[in-house]
């Protein structure tokens, strides 16, 4: 009977685990195959990004690694998207800020940021298993540092994850406690 009890706590665990929770990853970087393109300003301590964008790449994820997305930030405004182009156009992310860092180097500038998507294409909800994703993400630009304020994108990384659905969190937190009353009732010596 105990096993079978441990069996449905684990399936019970399980199923509130068990959401779909791949997460999605763009990228650029250096290379010639996933190159960053794109400019960050910095104008009274608040980091934006001029022109398209910057150029990044699905790294992993429900969209093709060569087809690039632009992403644009604003800290002042605390707003932040990632549209597709080409055949991908129309595949918008969009989301808030929700704190940013900055971390000045000697050549360059990381500008690290935490975001909420609040609008997510279908694609990558199903990806997901949510309708919505959280994240961190930075953007390593170079020169930043001199008079220009002023510097191009370097190396770019946005990590987009599922955010919990409060069933899937009740589901977990429910197998947690019986697990634990469960556990309890083996440690613990029988009242008399």
């Amino acid at each position: 009977m105990k096993g079978f009890a441990h069996f449905c706590i684990l399936g019970l665990l399980l199923a509130g685990i068990g959401v779909k929770a791949d997460n999605i990853d763009f990228t650029c970087d250096l290379s010639k195959t996933q190159h960053c393109t794109g400019m960050v300003s910095e104008d009274d301590g608040n980091y934006l990004t001029t022109g398209k964008g910057i150029n990044l790449f699905n790294d992993f994820g429900p969209y093709s690694h060569k087809v690039p997305f632009l992403l644009s930030f604003n800290t002042d405004t605390d707003t932040v998207s990632i549209d597709g182009t080409g055949k991908y156009k129309g595949q918008d992310f969009v989301g808030d800020i929700t704190s940013f860092t900055v971390i000045n180097g000697h050549s360059s500038t990381a500008v690290e940021f935490n975001a909420d998507w609040f609008t997510v294409p279908e694609i990558a909800q199903e990806w997901l298993g949510t309708k919505d994703g959280t994240d961190s993400g930075f953007v390593i630009t170079t020169s930043l540092v001199t008079s220009k304020k002023c510097g191009s994108a370097g190396s770019s990384d946005v990590l987009i994850q599922p955010v919990p659905e409060p069933g899937s969190l009740l589901l977990v937190g429910t197998g947690l406690f019986v697990l634990a009353r469960i556990l309890r009732r083996k440690t613990c010596p029988a009242r008399v």
